[in-house]
This record gives structure tokens, C-alpha cells and sequence, in this order.
């Protein structure tokens, strides 16, 4: 019943993802963020999440 919906969305899903995997400044800015991070705890810091309503969930997700 909800089966071609289904596959839609889910083939959108991966159009998306792969279009984002086309571009390498995508790559180096997650491998950027992914520094900067790592940086961070080496030194000691720590990083801060924080959002409101379904950001607040992704920040919670992000923490842990």
C-alpha cells in the first residue's frame, strides 16, 4: 500500500546523501569539524550543544 512511497522517499534519501558525497568541500569541512573537535579534547576543552525543540534531540544525540 505504502510500499512505492516508501521507495521514493528512501531513493531520495540516497540521491540526496550522494549528491552531497559529490562535492569534496563537504569531505574537508566534515574532516575540519571532525579536527577541531578532537583538538578540543586533547586540550582539555570541551564543546557545548545546545538547541530548542528537535535541535534540542539532535544535541542531546550529538552528546552522547
Amino acid at each position: 500500500m505504502y510500499q512505492d512511497l516508501i521507495r521514493n522517499e528512501l531513493n531520495e534519501a540516497a540521491e540526496t546523501l550522494a549528491n552531497f558525497l559529490q562535492d569534496e568541500a563537504n569531505i574537508h569541512a566534515i574532516q575540519r569539524a571532525a579536527v577541531l573537535l578532537a583538538d578540543s579534547f586533547k586540550a582539555g576543552g570541551k564543546v557545548l550543544s545546545c538547541g530548542n525543540g528537535g535541535s534540542h534531540c539532535d544535541a542531546m544525540h550529538f552528546a552522547e
